[in-house]
Parts: structure tokens; C-alpha cells; sequence
């Protein structure tokens, strides 16, 4: 009697798996660079392979070659040659130049290897486009490239917030061996040096600009976490099978969050609480290997923003808070750089009429700076949406402020990034009537003038026209999902 022959299975591979397993077996097509990459010590490198049959896979990498190694880096999978064409003329427009895979791989190698030193790792999506590259190894001929500026680590950034990101990170790897530039203050600062009536002429040497001074140090993360739920079970299936499908990983479709509030809210609101919790409980004590080795589904941040719809002030909001209570590293991988889009609105939809449980959450001990930094950014957005509630929400901030310089000097609660943080939001509701509590904050030496500016300088942004920031925060969710898109699709 004849064996069946058996049937090969066919596996089909996620764009991730196949990078992963075969994009170092494609021949590479072609590789360029900005043209002023070397001058402006930042620029994007592209390496492209072909397929067998035409197609090309893209590995992008917006690289600092100053500082921050990879910052952003993204790829496009199986693109068509008209695709690919279009892709370089689009680049074309601010000026690219062909260069050899050896060039483009010593460059980026090199510069994530600089940043490193610092503390500084590559961006997470780099865990996948790094197999579009040839094994970091011998077999790739070593170029030395220049790093730094003047042998130094140098940071280039735009705003106050993002430097407080990284400037810990120096100077705990660096010492004080690094320099660094903040583009909102480079104009502020020429003009102070012009300035001594205005009483800034102790700054005019560079090194004791506010901005490079250290104020003290951060808080320290203490928080014991209770007990997650390790199995759940949800209502709505639907929830599950979307926003644990990786290709939402970023941003949620407009047919998909059409068909997610379609469900019943209450059933819908439980099953959002309960995969957060959940998945909290996967990585509260570290983000296990097996978990990073799989493609990251955003699901925790797609149910924050979830919840600002179908959410309540109670179960909801403490959901939201047990994020926001995790550790850095948690935070940073399940939230990335989206932090602002992700909380703020949240946390304003469900908050606005518990301004005590906003308060309660300021006044923990031990949590992670940044996590906190959301709120006070949240309660201002009241100001802005009900100017009604001014008012109310100005001795919110009345008595965060005395319980910020009491507590201050022991950075178990508030330290010098929170402080500042606090002041921002102030500025941008432009909240003079309290001054004297302002002044009493800065009167402690201790909050990160680098962060939001020297007293003279909130006061004066207090009493001059021009809207805010924050206002620019999206509450409608398909324009937030919209706006993360833009942002980081």
C-alpha cells in the first residue's frame, strides 16, 4: 500500500520574522547619506536589499553621530521599485549622496557604540532594523569615523524636556567630560549676555549658565507593586484580538476604534482595566527576554487612550495610575516617547472631576519623576477646557506648590525635573496669581532651571501674550490616534 505523501506546511512570516531570518541573506542595492551629515553631525543613513524578483526592503536610521547614536530608525518591507524610487526622491528633496555598505555600517555601528558609552541606547526599533545590517563582526572592515564634538560627547536638543532626558545619563556615565546645547536657549542666552540690567550678567560665562548646573538629585524609584491578575477574562473578544495585533502597535485605525466603541461601554471599560493590569503583571519586575523578543503590540498605551472614552473616575483612573506607577525602563518600552499624547488627555478626561485622586497621585512617595510630570499637565488642560474652574484648579496648584517646597529637599516625592515640571505647567496657564508660591519654590535652590527657566524668566512668559502647549493636547481619540501616527508611524 502506497504512503500519503505529506504536505509541506506553508509558514507565513510577520515583516518582523522574516527581517529577523533573512534579511541578511538579501544583496544589498544601494546605501546613502545626507549630504551635510558630517558637518551636521546628524542625518539619516538608508540601506536597501533586494529581494529575488525585484523587491526591496528599507532600513532608515536618523543617526547623531554627536551624542545619541540611532535616535529614530524604521524600515519598509518589499517595496516596489517605483515605491523605492519615490522613497529616495523624497529624501532627494534635503540632499542624499550614495555611499558604500561599508561607510553606512561603520557609521551607524560606530555611532551606537559613542552613544553607549553615554548610557544612551539605540532606539527600540532598532532591535529589528539591525538585522537589515550585516552582523556588527570581523568580517566587516573597520573605519573609524569621529565622534563627539571637540572629544567630547555633545548633546544637541530643542527643548528643556527633552535635555533632562538625557542629561542624567551623562553625567552619571560622563562625568562632567560632555557638553551639551539647548536650541531654545541659544538665542536667550546671547541675549543675557547683553543684558546686565536685567540682572543675568553672573551668567556670561557659559559654564554657570542655570542650564548646566545640577540641582540636586533625582528621585529614587521605590514603589512596591501589589499583586496583577495573572489570568483575565474578557467580555469582548474583539478587544483581545485587536489590541494585541501588532501591526497597532503605534496607533489603533479608525475601523478598528469604530468597532471597539461599538461595544458595550461598561464590558468594554472592564475588559480595557483588565489588559492593562495584566499586562502590567508580564513585566512590572523587568520586561522578560521572551517579551522582547516578540514584535511589540502597544497595547497598554492604546488602552489608556481607550479609556479616556469609555472610562470612569474610580476603577479606570486607578488603571491609568498603575501604569504611571511602574519603573522607568517599564514606561519607556510599553510608552516610549509617546508619553504626552498617551496620559495627558486621559488623565484630563478622567481626572477633571477628582482632582483629589490627582493630588493623592502627586503626593506618592518613590515613583518615577516622568510618570508623574503628566499631571500637573493634565490639571492645567482643565484650566484651559473650563476656564470656568480656573480658580478651583489655581489652589489645586496652590497646594501642590507648599507641599513641593516642604518636600523638595528630600526628593522622596517631588525632586528638582518634577519641580520644574510643576512651573512649566503654571507658565502655560499663566497662573501669576501665584507668584509668591513660585518664588518660595525657586527661593530652595533646588528646582532645574535648565528644565523651565529662571524665575525672571517664568514670570516674565506668565505676563506675555501667546497660547500655550498644552493646548494643542487632542481629546477627540481618532485624531489622537491620528496625530500618534504622524508622530511615529
Amino acid at each position: 500500500m502506497a504512503k500519503k505523501k505529506k504536505q509541506r506546511q506553508q509558514t507565513f512570516l510577520s515583516p518582523e520574522q522574516y527581517i529577523k531570518q533573512n534579511a541578511r541573506k538579501l544583496k544589498i542595492k544601494a546605501c546613502h547619506i545626507t549630504d551635510n551629515y558630517e558637518e551636521k553631525g546628524i542625518g539619516y543613513i538608508i540601506v536597501a536589499r533586494e529581494h529575488t524578483g525585484g523587491r526591496v526592503t528599507v532600513g532608515i536610521y536618523l543617526t547623531d553621530k554627536f551624542c545619541l547614536g540611532v535616535m529614530d530608525t524604521f524600515y519598509n518591507f518589499r517595496m516596489e521599485d517605483q515605491e523605492y524610487s519615490e522613497l529616495l526622491d523624497r529624501f532627494g528633496r534635503i540632499g542624499i549622496k550614495e555611499i558604500s555598505y561599508n561607510e553606512a555600517h561603520n557609521r551607524i555601528f560606530g555611532a551606537v557604540e559613542f552613544a553607549e558609552e553615554a548610557g544612551i541606547a539605540p532606539h527600540r526599533n532598532f532591535a529589528i532594523t539591525q538585522y537589515i545590517l550585516e552582523e556588527d563582526n570581523d568580517n566587516i572592515p573597520l573605519t573609524e569615523y569621529e565622534y563627539g564634538k571637540d572629544g567630547m560627547h555633545f548633546l544637541m536638543v530643542d527643548n528643556h524636556q527633552e535635555a533632562s532626558k538625557y542629561i542624567p545619563l551623562l553625567q552619571k556615565n560622563l562625568g562632567e567630560n560632555f557638553d551639551y546645547a539647548i536650541a531654545e536657549d541659544l538665542d536667550k542666552y546671547d541675549l543675557m549676555k547683553d543684558e546686565k540690567e536685567d540682572g543675568f550678567d553672573e551668567y556670561n560665562d557659559i559654564e554657570n549658565h542655570p542650564m548646566f548646573k545640577s540641582y540636586g538629585p533625582d528621585t529614587v524609584y521605590t514603589y512596591k507593586h501589589p499583586e496583577y491578575p495573572k489570568e483575565i477574562t474578557l467580555d469582548n473578544p474583539i478587544v483581545e484580538k485587536i489590541l494585541c495585533d501588532t501591526a497597532n502597535s503605534i496607533c489603533l485605525k479608525r475601523k478598528d476604534t469604530e468597532m471597539l466603541l461599538a461595544q458595550p461601554h461598561d464590558s468594554l471599560r472592564r475588559d480595557l482595566e483588565q489588559l492593562i493590569l495584566y499586562n502590567i503583571g508580564i513585566g512590572c519586575d523587568g520586561i522578560p527576554d521572551e517579551v522582547i523578543a516578540k514584535d511589540f503590540n502597544g497595547v497598554i498605551g492604546n488602552a489608556v487612550m481607550l479609556l479616556a472614552e469609555v472610562g470612569n473616575a474610580d476603577s479606570s483612573l486607578d488603571a491609568v495610575f498603575e501604569v504611571l506607577r511602574q519603573s522607568e525602563d517599564f514606561i519607556d518600552y510599553h510608552i516610549g516617547d509617546g508619553g504626552t499624547e498617551t496620559f495627558v488627555p486621559t488623565l484630563y478626561k478622567l481626572g477633571r472631576n477628582r482632582t483629589d485622586k490627582l493630588m493623592a497621585f502627586m503626593k506618592e512617595e518613590g515613583l518615577y519623576t516622568f510618570a508623574k510630570c503628566y499631571v500637573p499637565e493634565a490639571a492645567a488642560f482643565i484650566v484651559h477646557e473650563h476656564p470656568e474652574r480656573r480658580e478651583e484648579i489655581i489652589e489645586w496648584f496652590r497646594e501642590l506648590l507648599l507641599f513641593a517646597t516642604e518636600k523638595l529637599p528630600e526628593t522622596k516625592f517631588v525632586d528638582n525635573t518634577l519641580a520644574a515640571s510643576i512651573i512649566c505647567a503654571l507658565a502655560d496657564i499663566k497662573a501669576i496669581e501665584l507668584q509668591p508660591e513660585i518664588k518660595a519654590l525657586f527661593d530652595t535652590g533646588l528646582v532645574d532651571l535648565g528644565y523651565c527657566g529662571t524665575y525672571q524668566d517664568v514670570i516674565k512668559d506668565m505676563t506675555s501674550s501667546g497660547n500655550s502647549h498644552l493646548y494643542e493636547h487632542l481629546t477627540d481619540i481618532y485624531k489622537r490616534f491620528e496625530d500618534m501616527k504622524k508622530r511615529f508611524g
